[in-house]
């Protein structure tokens, strides 16, 4: 998009307004003019909005400020990315591969042809009937993962989804990206995800936190955006804990947003050694006689096992503060300090998803809720742990009452495997090899065909390279997409996606609060030949005699109101879904209960009645069903296992000195809006940013502002420099999620680079060039993106970025 036009969004109806109401328009003028404007309301990841729309255009965005009370710029940004350059406007197919030559190795190299929706939607269906005939429904692989679109009903993920099962189903994903570690732990050892429950309320840790430790948590930054909609009051109530006067400390590599808005104690700890941290706090509250033995006692199991590998009559090593002092750098006597303050105040530990998306993962909140049990305030108001005040405004009270849910993906799916979130690569490069997986055993199956929508593999999995080059083996690799997202350029046909803009659809509010319905209005008319999610997956199922079956026979406003209809303002309040529409949004209210919620208090009032569901009923610091797995690396009870990179690696650390960390987004959600103007607040010199010490680099010789090359023997990629004191030395920090670009001088019109892959440098900081396929353990399989070593060095010549840029098609 051109600068005029992004300018012109960017006044918008604010402009419009002060030229209105200025005296240089007569009355009638005035009227007319605004007449024309029309006022949209709409939800996103980034909150409630309100688009202005004059002649079919998107004139400016405005926050519903009813529903979000601390709205951000990245709102502003959404009419941007509706009509960026960067669309895809027509259906398309990769040349070689429409002529019936196959050729997967010119996949991100060649240019597209433009094609009728009628030609694309028949080579679709061609293929999964070949990956059928080859493989049956195991060679199909549905990519589609995660629902993190748009917050609406019909995400593209469970339209894929159900069309795969009307037709007998497709490989899939298990777990999640999110908490690929924690999420296969936790219920075992204390009965819940976690990750995903209903926190403590604001209100009761306002009241009674005396000592709130972010281990790793960054509340302030990761709460600007949400899986549904995100009303951002979380950010009164931290207003609310300043005046409390709790003490915050933030045990973290960087000193983060919410460390500073927070003034935060700050303990610099060595990346991949919180569980030493922690087994050395562990072992002197045990030593000191300062742990809570009677909660140890009544509300755990285990803890017997557990303690001769903690005084080191396991492994001949104790676990003691000087021991960890020498794995985290951070003084023995730092650590006793740490454990007595929270043994004896108050003490609420915010725990991450991060630390847990490292090599040997399942062991950091395991190793949290373990050192909570021994200070013995879980379930006590404003103590214990939590693992997501820092998602979706996690501390919110809960309204008690039924939203709207999205589209199931139905019955019908009889393939049976499906593989670990972060295994996409080993499946394709795999096939016929088995891996492990709680438990159980997986063989990878021969996958001939690949289909996603609506989110971007090449983005989100780890080592970008590996990945390319597996995705070159299929035989077919399709894509439903708004934009050309780095994955699109690597498919064989691309069908147009409408984005939420340019269609109807509905969603509730907040995961934790469930306070709204937000009625997601279609604001302007679909661009160029794109087609909403649901009339495609429609068309492919009617190519396999599934039309009907799919669809239901529905239109998609008589989905939206069957959905609406389970809701709690239909059934309770008697709202009609024709007044819910015309309104825009329902507001629910939140009872006074709902701000006493304390996280675990029912198990600790009552352990028997009320007990987890666990095989103990209690919370199992020692698990027999985990020892059964015979597990190397993984066994009964939390354990520290030195990471295969991590700058304790002293071999390792001479040819790559520096701890790379991957934090998500301040100014996105993942890759969403990484190809509109907001991005400039940040940027340099159009790259994602490197922060790195002013020590480092003195170190490195790299100044603030310039573009130097970041690598490690999975690849390299091009970032501009940001000297801070907000890291500690020894570590630096990418945030994760810019689009993926090769720079390769003599590629010509190649867009995907050379022969070899993993010399071509990515020209935007897609941080997962140098991220590794590693497992976490056999256990969960999840991925290991902040376990990575690199360096650095100046970048040299550089070429200009054109990651949003189209790729070449014929004929359009």
């Amino acid at each position: 998009m051109n600068n005029s036009r992004r300018d012109f969004l960017k006044a918008g109806a604010v402009a419009s307004a002060a030229l209105a109401g200025s005296g240089t328009l007569s009355g009638a003028v005035a009227k007319e003019f605004a007449s024309r404007t029309k006022k949209i309301p709409s939800a996103s990841h980034f909150g409630a909005f309100y688009a202005h729309v004059r002649d079919n255009k998107i004139v400016d965005i405005t926050s519903q400020l009813d529903s979000d009370a601390n709205p951000t710029v990245m709102v502003k940004a959404l009419a941007d990315r509706n009509s960026s350059d960067s669309r895809v406007k027509y259906p398309v197919v990769r040349k070689s591969y429409l002529e019936g030559k196959g050729r997967g190795d010119l996949r991100g190299k060649e240019e597209f042809v433009r094609v009728s929706w009628d030609t694309a939607i028949d080579l679709v269906a061609k293929a999964i009937k070949k990956a059928q005939e080859k493989g049956g429904n195991e060679a199909l692989y549905n990519a589609s993962y995660g629902g993190w679109a748009h917050p609406g009903a019909f995400k593209p993920n469970a339209l894929a989804g159900r069309f795969f099962n009307q037709i007998g189903g497709a490989v899939r994903t298990s777990g999640e990206y999110s908490n690929g570690a924690a999420g296969q732990v936790n219920p075992s050892i204390v009965g819940d995800m976690e990750v995903y429950s209903i926190q403590t309320a604001h209100e009761q840790i306002i009241e009674n936190t005396e000592v709130m430790v972010l281990w790793g948590a960054d509340l302030y930054k990761t709460n600007r955006a949400g899986y549904s909609v995100h009303n951002h009051r979380c950010f009164d109530a931290y207003e609310e804990y300043k005046k409390a006067g709790i003490k915050v400390i933030s045990i973290d590599p960087i000193y983060t947003m919410s460390a500073q808005e927070f003034k935060a104690e700050w303990i610099k700890i060595r990346p991949g050694s919180d569980v030493a941290l922690m087994l050395g706090m562990m072992n002197y509250l045990y030593k000191s006689g300062k742990y809570d033995k009677k909660f140890i006692e009544t509300y755990t199991y285990g803890f017997d096992k557990f303690l001769p590998y903690l005084l080191g009559k396991e492994d001949g090593i104790e676990k003691t503060p000087e021991w960890a002092e020498n794995l985290t750098e951070i003084p023995a006597e730092t650590i006793k300090q740490l454990a007595d303050i929270m043994v004896s105040k108050r003490t609420f530990i915010a725990g991450n998803w991060a630390m847990q998306r490292a090599h040997h993962g399942e062991q950091v909140d395991w190793s949290i809720i373990t050192l909570a049990s021994m200070l013995g305030q879980i379930g006590l108001p404003g103590g214990g742990f939590g693992f997501s005040m820092h998602y979706e405004g996690g501390g919110d009270a809960n309204s008690g009452k039924n939203t709207v849910g999205g589209m199931s993906q139905g019955g019908g799916d009889k393939v049976k495997i499906a593989i670990p979130a972060s295994r996409m690569s080993d499946l394709i490069n795999k096939p016929g090899e088995t891996v492990t997986y709680k438990g159980k055993v997986i063989k990878y199956p021969k996958v001939e065909f690949m289909l996603s929508a609506g989110g971007s593999p090449i983005g989100h999995q780890p080592d970008v390279n590996e990945l390319i080059e597996a995705m070159r083996k299929l035989d077919t690799v399709v894509v439903v997409e708004p934009w050309w997202t780095p994955t699109a350029k690597m498919a064989d046909i691309v069908l147009p996606a409408t984005t939420t803009m340019e269609r109807d659809d509905i969603a509730g509010a907040m995961s934790y609060s469930a306070d709204r319905i937000y009625a997601m209005k279609k604001i302007v008319e679909p661009r160029y030949e794109s087609k909403d999610d649901y009339e495609i997956f429609t068309l492919l199922a009617d190519k396999f005699g599934k039309g009907r079956r799919f669809s239901r026979g529905r239109t998609v406003k008589e989905w939206l109101e069957r959905l609406y209809k389970r809701s709690s303002a239909n059934r309770e309040m008697g709202i009609t879904f024709d007044k819910f529409w015309e309104m825009g949004v329902i507001k629910y209210d939140i009872p006074d209960s709902a701000r006493k919620f304390v996280r675990h208090e029912a198990f600790r009032k009552d352990p028997v009645n009320n007990a987890l569901k666990t095989e103990t009923g209690k919370i199992q610091i020692f698990s027999d069903k985990f020892a059964s797995y015979g597990y190397d690396d993984f066994k009964g009870h939390v354990m520290w296992f030195e990471p295969a990179e991590w700058l304790g690696n002293k071999e390792l650390v001479k040819k790559y000195p520096l701890h790379l960390v991957s934090p998500h987004p301040t100014y996105r959600i993942h890759s969403q809006l990484d190809n509109t103007w907001v991005q400039n607040v940040h940027k340099v010199q159009g790259r994602e940013p490197i922060r790195i010490s002013p020590n480092d680099a003195k170190k490195f010789g790299v100044r603030d502002g310039e573009i130097v090359e970041v690598y490690n023997d999975r690849g390299s990629l091009l970032a501009g420099v940001v000297v801070t004191n907000t890291i500690r030395d020894g570590v630096v920090a990418i945030e994760e999620g810019a689009w993926y670009s090769p720079e390769d001088a003599n590629a010509g019109d190649s867009f995907f680079g050379g022969n070899d892959q993993r010399k071509v440098r990515c020209n935007s900081g897609q941080v997962n060039v140098l991220t590794s396929s590693r497992p976490t353990s056999q256990m969960a399989q999840a991925t290991t993106a902040n376990t990575v070593l690199v360096s650095i060095r100046k970048a040299g010549t550089v070429t200009p970025n054109v990651a949003y840029n189209p790729p070449k098609i014929i004929g359009a």
